[in-house]
């Protein structure tokens, strides 16, 4: 981004990017950590005093940075599956909405973990697939929380299934013929 800040979203642990407690550290601009407040305001981490950074400057960068790890997540196309699973509107996606009012630092820390990571893609359908099924089957009806524990017996059962019948090898084995055994 020529002349702006270039951040990338990304986890950064605790133990080794101190911030105060009750904060959001989302990802790096060049060397310092951004963490947003308890009221959603933007600071640059590193050493010394968290140091507060230009809202609208942070918004105008974060496009391009949730662009790039929704895509890790979401390579055929991001907006949709970001806003379904996050629960988001999907209006609130559009590069115009971001660069002016930003995304929830919880949805920008959940971006950047998630999108590490060669399988990025891969946690992206089972993104998809809990969202669908948590909204569908579980909440609200129980609550989000209250579904935790139906949601993974639900997961273990059929981890369990796949995992017994895929053990087993091909269900329904090839057909050979003479002529492959020549």
């Amino acid at each position: 981004m020529p002349g702006g800040m270039e951040i990338k979203l990304e986890y950064l642990s605790p133990e080794n990017w101190s911030r105060p407690a009750g904060w959001t550290v989302v990802g790096r601009v060049g060397t310092l950590a951004l963490a947003y407040d308890p009221d959603r305001r933007p600071y640059l981490i590193g050493d010394g005093e968290p140091q507060p950074a230009d809202p609208v400057a942070v918004n105008a960068a974060l496009y391009p940075a949730i662009e790039i790890a929704a895509l890790r997540l979401w390579p055929g196309g991001w907006t949709v599956p970001l806003s379904d699973v996050f629960g988001i509107d999907r209006r609130a996606v559009t590069p115009s909405r971001v660069t002016k009012k930003g995304l929830h630092p919880q949805v920008l820390r959940a971006l950047g973990s998630l999108a590490e990571g060669d399988d990025a893609d891969s946690r992206g359908y089972l993104l998809v697939a809990l969202a669908r099924y948590v909204d569908r089957y579980s909440w609200p009806r129980q609550g989000l929380e209250g579904s935790i524990e139906d949601v993974r017996r639900d997961v273990d059962a059929c981890m369990a299934s796949l995992l017994d019948v895929r053990r087993r090898g091909p269900v329904f084995p090839s057909r050979r013929t003479e002529a492959d055994e020549d």
